[in-house]
């Protein structure tokens, strides 16, 4: 991509409980406008953990206005919020709210170096619970995402305490909750037979059964 630098800048939102969601650009500032992608870490990560700044570095440097970012239930643990708040900024409904605030502020400019954003070519990564967040949004914004990929992605799992195990803790109970009062608008496999953009799902093959069951549904409902 020629011999310009890569530029990062930090920016902060703020979600619809309270919370804040921190983030970055990284860019390759070259006065031209490049495609985007929001890539969204998984449950139980963040957007520094692990291989995350790589994969954020690279796409940049192959050309794209990338923004990453840590979903709101992050900070709040981080603020030392109460356990309550922090189980609601963990449900999959927030989650939702975060990606659709991201992208909103990405569409209005809100970024840092908006210039260098094409918001004609808009793209979503999601990583495990985010990848079926990214699912969703891209169904329900079908006029701004104009691609998707997902890596071993899908709906949070579900655990039923058996004899001799553990209830459920506060935060699973929330979660579920959650999940049973919009299920309908989580239902990931209805979303993602509907798209009509290109869609990259990327499975591992020792991954859980759910998960792998829900790729066949994928590949049987939408060849398309």
């Amino acid at each position: 991509m020629g011999n310009h630098t890569l530029t990062i800048e930090s920016f902060t939102l703020v979600s619809s409980k309270g919370s804040r969601l921190q983030g970055e650009v990284k860019v390759l500032d070259d006065g031209l406008p490049h495609p985007a992608i929001i890539v969204s870490h998984g449950f139980r990560g963040h957007k520094d953990w692990a291989f995350w700044p790589e994969v954020t570095s690279r796409l940049a440097e192959e050309g794209f206005y990338t923004v990453s970012y840590n979903f709101s239930r992050v900070s709040a643990k981080e603020d030392g919020l109460e356990e309550g708040a922090v189980e609601a900024a963990s449900t999959f409904s927030q989650e939702l709210d975060d990606l659709d605030l991201i992208l909103e502020a990405l569409q209005g400019g809100d970024l840092p170096l908006p210039y260098a954003a094409d918001k004609a070519r808009i793209g979503l990564l999601g990583h495990s619970r985010a990848g079926g967040s990214s699912i969703v949004i891209a169904g329900e914004h079908a006029e701004q995402v104009s691609a998707l990929a997902v890596w071993n992605g899908g709906p949070p799992p579900s655990r039923q305490p058996q004899a001799g195990e553990s209830e459920l803790s506060l935060l699973e109970q929330v979660v579920q909750e959650d999940w049973k009062q919009n299920e309908q608008r989580f239902n990931v496999r209805d979303a993602f037979t509907g798209l009509r953009i290109p869609a990259l799902i990327v499975q591992g093959d020792q991954d859980r059964e759910p998960l792998l069951e829900q790729l066949r549904h994928f590949q049987e409902e939408a060849p398309h």
